[in-house]
């Protein structure tokens, strides 16, 4: 395993995909290239490399130089997902992420922690260096964190875009529910919106169930066998944040329950609307029939025989029909 003083000349050619930046006690954090010498990993530096997997056999002599180019080859044999593995004093973690709060789909992380450095690997174009380092202005002290405790910021800072996401899906639904709101909603959309919001939760909840037993292990009171004990207290409050994360992934189901108890009471009020015109006219008709249906009858009686009779029966169904209507606005059925 390395020391605390690496020094080694890594000449590698810079890799698309790949990111080497050292973080100082001093506050002079700055990029490293690959092409360059690999600074000295002394007292208060800390180093992280964060690199796509389709390049990471490019960077061998890197490996070589963290000593940690076996647990490389392996990568491809671990099951996607979260796990916790320790190798000769190098922490090996897999935790999941997400790429953006409108695409959902999961991303396995794969963390490999030792002293003084930091190797993140995943698949695809992942920046993870700018958008962790977007916050930082001025000296950022970074560099006076161990392995371990420098890796349960990157993780919060993961956790934290969760967090964001789910933000995004509750601001998306209170929209959704002024649009159920509306006069004249489009409710065969809004079910389909409802729909891909519960799979949205159900992933997002799904995912970070996930890391409760990797990250119940790293804030173990006797985790500091693991990751020592400066950062056992780090790794406490992250499983306290995650679980925050879940309850606040809970409401935000319940409010998309809330949103379909709306829908499914605005369609029950659509279809009263409706029963009711139906009722009205009926009823306006009802009238009109009863009485077209006496006047055709066949009986002899002598007002069948004066044409005028079928001008006072029109006005008959006319006048009912027009009280019928008089009394349902007075009413408000209408």
């Amino acid at each position: 395993m390395p020391s605390d003083g690496i020094a080694s000349s890594v000449a590698e050619t810079d890799e698309p995909g790949s990111r080497l930046w050292l973080y100082s006690g001093d506050g002079e954090d700055a990029p490293v290239l690959l092409d360059t010498d690999l600074p000295d990993l002394g007292r208060n530096k800390m180093l992280w490399a964060d690199v796509d997997l389709e390049v990471a056999e490019g960077l061998s002599r890197l490996w070589e130089t963290l000593e940690i180019e076996s647990l490389i080859a392996d990568l491809g044999k671990l099951e996607e997902g979260p796990a916790l593995v320790q190798h000769n004093g190098i922490l090996q973690l897999a935790v999941t992420v997400m790429q953006s709060d409108r695409d959902l789909e999961p991303m396995t992380l794969h963390c490999l922690v030792g002293p003084n450095w930091v190797v993140t690997l995943h698949k695809g174009e992942l920046d993870l260096v700018d958008e962790f380092n977007k916050p930082f202005h001025g000296e950022t002290r970074l560099g006076d964190l161990d392995g371990p405790a420098f890796l349960s910021l990157v993780l919060d800072w993961q956790l934290s875009g969760y967090l964001k996401i789910i933000e995004g899906v509750q601001g998306d639904i209170d929209q959704l529910d002024e649009e159920l709101l509306s006069k004249a909603p489009d409710e065969d959309s809004l079910l389909e919106r409802l729909q891909y919001f519960r799979r949205r939760v159900r992933t997002l909840r799904n995912t970070l169930s996930a890391h409760r037993e990797v990250l119940g292990l790293l804030s173990h009171p006797r985790s500091d066998a693991v990751v020592g004990a400066e950062a056992t207290g780090d790794y406490q409050r992250l499983e306290d944040r995650l679980q925050q994360a879940i309850e606040a992934v809970d409401t935000t189901r319940e409010m998309i329950v809330g949103s379909f108890d709306i829908f499914m009471t605005r369609t029950a009020q659509t279809t009263n609307d409706i029963m009711k015109r139906l009722t009205i006219v009926s009823v306006l008709l009802l009238p009109a029939a009863a009485l077209a249906g006496i006047m055709g009858m066949n009986f002899k009686v002598g007002i069948f025989e004066r044409p005028w009779m079928f001008w006072v029966t029109i006005g008959l169904m006319v006048i009912i029909a027009a009280v019928t209507l008089l009394v349902a606005r007075r009413r408000k059925w209408l």
